[in-house]
Formats: structure tokens, C-alpha cells, sequence
């Protein structure tokens, strides 16, 4: 409230010079804008500012003098969410003849971001699609062009107005150019259009080679073709594109490689990636590996000195599980609070988390739901502690 009251003063201040410039000419008309403004006074003491802006707003007529104090009224309101409000202020100065093209201009990138805020994209695109000819308003015009076709979907414009905004601005798009690609193939794959899909992949590891997400359809694709040598390359490529989806891979890669009688092999990748990341997710897979391939005595003794120098909630509840089930029957009251306890904290927690703005969550999202950065929601690592003594 503070800050519109602050704001209410100029506008006071230009209510009442136009009141006095009209009183010159000694018209009734002039002694009831100075009544006007007096009422508006009257409000803004009694802080009743709603209803001292609509007599001000009514006394001051809309030229080029008063246009900057009609584009921040409308600004004010659009930042408390009364865009119902700011729309009609905006939209009343762009039918206005008397103002400059520069403050038209100013009032339609306005009045575009109100029919954003209220969910009107169709108006909001026309409004921006007239401004990206403008230069002065070209950048933002394109970055807000990008923002609806996001939010509509339309993935094919998106891409061509983030090359036009990235060609302008030399900032890279790269990152959501290739979701974009990505999005494109999904949908592809939807209507059983793998060659289409496949060429948007591809455009999108152009476009950006660390895109991991394209790797995981392309391994995902192979995985549907039965082509699991295939698919195990796309899914390894992940970890240097990106180490933090790596964990998404590791199921599709256990798959992949027991079709193809490979365990042994995938053993020695996954020991081979611990060594760059011991993240509780590669140590609980390969444990599982080493029960199914090598025993009982070969994953105990892995887990033992693996959590003794990177303790995680996951390798502790496997550690902690496979000496429950080999003293069946005795009694392991402490072992069994700690399982309980482990396995409430990692199905109670949330999986993933926004690098940029916090937004934590269960599932994956290649767009963060809450500020919309792409490739910002990763997995949140298992907690380790690294053993420096």
C-alpha cells in the first residue's frame, strides 16, 4: 500500500497543475476539476487511494505531458495484480492520437505484458508480433514472443524466434533450442514417426551436445528397435553430458545389458563411473549387480568400504538389509530401526530439485515448473559425506 501511496503524490501533484492551468480560462468547467481535485485530496488522506486514483486518473486528460504518468498508474497495477485495471489505462492511451511513437510503442509492450499476466496470448502475440519490427522493442518483443509459444506449445516457432533473439542479443539459446528439438520428437514418437523423431534428435545434439535428454530418447528409441548395443552407447553418453541425469539411465542400461547377457560388463563400467561419482544411486545399482553376479560376501564387503569413505542413505539401507536377511530369525532390533528408518527418509523425500530457483519435487521436469528455466531440475544426489581423515 505504501508504495501506491508514494505513487499517488505525483499524480496528485500533475492532477493539480492541470486543474490550475484550466482555471485560467475561469470555465465551470475549470471550478469543477479544481472540486475534483480537492475530493481527490480528501481521499488520499483518509487513505482511500483506490478511489483517489480514479478522480485523478478522470481529471487528468491523456497527451503527451500526462502519458508517463498513465504507463507507471498502469504499471502499479499490473504489479498488484490488478490487471482488469491496468488493460483499460493501457489500452486508452494506445487510441490516443497526440502521443509520440515512442510513447504508443511503450504503451503497447504495457499493455502486452497485461494480456500475458491474464492469460490472453492471442492478443499478447499480435501486440508483439507488431513490436518485433520495431528495434528499439525488438529483443523483449521477440523474449516475450518466446514465452507464449513455449506456454502454447508451439515448439517450431519457439525455435525460430530464439534464433532470430539469439542472432540479435548473441546470448545462446542453445539449451532451450534443444528441448524444443526434444519436445518436437516426443511428439513425433506419439504418431509413430520414429525417422521424423530421429532427425529432431539429431538437430538437437547439433544445436547443443550436452543435451542428455536427447541421448535418453535416442537410447530409449533403440530400447523399442531391440537395438540394446545402440542403446547402451546413447545412455553412457549421458554421463559426460551431464553426470547429475546420470541416474536416470542406470535402470534402461540394466536392461539393456542383461538382454544382451552383459552384466559382467556393466559391472566394470559402473565401478569405472564410482570412481568419478560415488552418489548413493550408482553404489546401490552396483551392489545389486554384485549380489546377482558375485554373492553375498562380494556386495557386503563393497558396501563396507565403500560407505566407510562415502557414507549414503541408500548404500547404508542395502548394507543394512543384506545383514537383516542373513540373520534371519535373531533378533536385530537396532538393524531393523535403521532400515525403517532409511527407507522413511528416501520415500518421503523429494527427488528432484531446480538448481536455479529451489523447486523441489518426485518427478522429473526438463522445464521447472516454478521459473521456468530448462535443464535446471536435476536428481538430488543421495546425501554423501566425503571421509577426508
Amino acid at each position: 500500500m505504501l508504495d501506491l501511496l508514494w505513487f499517488l503524490l505525483p499524480v496528485a501533484a500533475a492532477s493539480g497543475w492541470w486543474a490550475a492551468k484550466r482555471d485560467y480560462t475561469g470555465s465551470e468547467q475549470a471550478r469543477t476539476s479544481s472540486a475534483e481535485y480537492v475530493k481527490g485530496l480528501n481521499y488520499l488522506l483518509d487513505d482511500k487511494p483506490d478511489q483517489a486514483i480514479e478522480v485523478f486518473v478522470r481529471m487528468v486528460e491523456v497527451d503527451r505531458d500526462t502519458a508517463e504518468t498513465h504507463l507507471a498508474l498502469g504499471n502499479l497495477f499490473r504489479r498488484r495484480g490488478e490487471v482488469d485495471r491496468a488493460i483499460p489505462i493501457h489500452r486508452n492511451l494506445i487510441a490516443r492520437t497526440a502521443l509520440t511513437s515512442e510513447q504508443r510503442s511503450r504503451a503497447m509492450l504495457e499493455l502486452g505484458e497485461d494480456y500475458m499476466r491474464a492469460g490472453l496470448f492471442d492478443r499478447a502475440e499480435t501486440l508483439f508480433r507488431e513490436l518485433v519490427e520495431q528495434p528499439e522493442h525488438m529483443a523483449v518483443a521477440l523474449a516475450r514472443l518466446v514465452d507464449i509459444y513455449e506456454q502454447e506449445k508451439d515448439w517450431r516457432q519457439a525455435i525460430a524466434h530464439c534464433d532470430r533473439l539469439e542472432k540479435m542479443t548473441s546470448q545462446s539459446r542453445k539449451v532451450e533450442t534443444a528441448h524444443y528439438c526434444c519436445e518436437l520428437a516426443e511428439e513425433a514418437l506419439r504418431r509413430n514417426e520414429s525417422g521424423e523423431a530421429q532427425e529432431l534428435l539429431r538437430q538437437a545434439l547439433v544445436r547443443d551436445p550436452n543435451c542428455a535428454r536427447a541421448s535418453m530418447l535416442r537410447g530409449r528409441m533403440a530400447m523399442t528397435d531391440s537395438n540394446y548395443a545402440a542403446a547402451i552407447v546413447a545412455f553412457q553418453a549421458v554421463e559426460h553430458q551431464s553426470r547429475s541425469y546420470f541416474s536416470e539411465v542406470i535402470p534402461p542400461l540394466g536392461q539393456c545389458h542383461g538382454a544382451l547377457g552383459r552384466q559382467a560388463e556393466l559391472i566394470e563400467y559402473l565401478r569405472d563411473v564410482q570412481g568419478r561419482d560415488h552418489t548413493g544411486r550408482v553404489t546401490d545399482a552396483l551392489a545389486e549387480l554384485l549380489l546377482q553376479q558375485e554373492g553375498e560376501e562380494a556386495v557386503m564387503l563393497f558396501l563396507e568400504t565403500e560407505l566407510q569413505n562415502y557414507p549414503t542413505l541408500l548404500g547404508m539401507r542395502r548394507l543394512v538389509e543384506l545383514k537383516l536377511a542373513r540373520s534371519q530369525g535373531a533378533n536385530h532390533s537396532d538393524l531393523d530401526t535403521l532400515y525403517r528408518i532409511s527407507r522413511h527418509l528416501l520415500d518421503g523425500t523429494a527427488r528432484y530439485k531446480c538448481d536455479n530457483c529451489g523447486f523441489v519435487g518426485k518427478f522429473l521436469h526438463w522445464c521447472c515448473p516454478s521459473c521456468k528455466k530448462w535443464s535446471s531440475v536435476k536428481p538430488i544426489p543421495d546425501l554423501v559425506i566425503r571421509n577426508n581423515t
